[in-house]
């Protein structure tokens, strides 16, 4: 489970969301403007992790050409 904090910027009150990913380190994301966003946020990555289909949003960001070449590898064999 994880934490909702809220913080103040010069545009106005945001929240944070703290949690850990399924390796238990931990990470964050912030600038949400409501609490019931972060709320929600925080309910599917919870959910995501318990079914196994959590990606890392580091991972997530991997383009098609780099996806591509192995996907290419796999069809020849």
């Amino acid at each position: 489970m994880g934490t909702i904090e809220a913080y103040e910027t010069g545009a106005g009150k945001r929240y944070r969301v703290r949690y850990r990913t399924p390796d238990h380190r931990q990470t964050d994301k912030r600038g949400f403007r409501t609490k019931r966003d972060a709320d929600l946020f925080l309910a599917t990555v919870e959910v995501s992790k318990a079914t196994g289909e959590y990606i890392e949003p580091a991972r997530a960001r991997t383009t098609i050409a780099e996806l591509g070449v192995g996907w290419l590898e796999a069809k020849r064999s």
